[in-house]
């Protein structure tokens, strides 16, 4: 019992690191990271429920929400890597301003 409210208090603990760097932060890979620590932070709270109720699906969900975080960060990065060779720009701010230039 004891384990579930400390992976629970963990996995608030990063969703809020998270969310502070997705509202904070201006840097493209810092919001990309931000937005990841977001995921595996339901992710945990997903699986750790799963576990200390007895339900396999949550499981099983947490094992589809991990796949679809690898993809979505495999396109992340290549948007990263496109724009940043396209613009020059790693700021998102920045990136309008890069594509009105040229």
């Amino acid at each position: 019992m004891v384990s579930f409210y400390i992976d629970a208090f963990f996995a608030l603990m990063l969703f809020g690191v998270g969310l502070y760097g997705v509202t904070s932060k201006s840097d493209f890979l810092k919001i990309f990271f931000s937005l990841e620590m977001l995921l595996n932070a339901v992710i945990l709270l997903l699986a750790s429920a799963a576990y200390h109720f007895g339900f396999t699906r949550g499981l099983a969900v947490a094992y589809v929400i991990i796949v679809i975080a690898t993809l979505e960060a495999a396109a992340g990065i290549l948007i990263f890597i496109l724009s940043s060779r396209m613009t020059g720009e790693i700021i998102p701010d920045n990136l309008d301003k890069a594509v009105k230039d040229e």
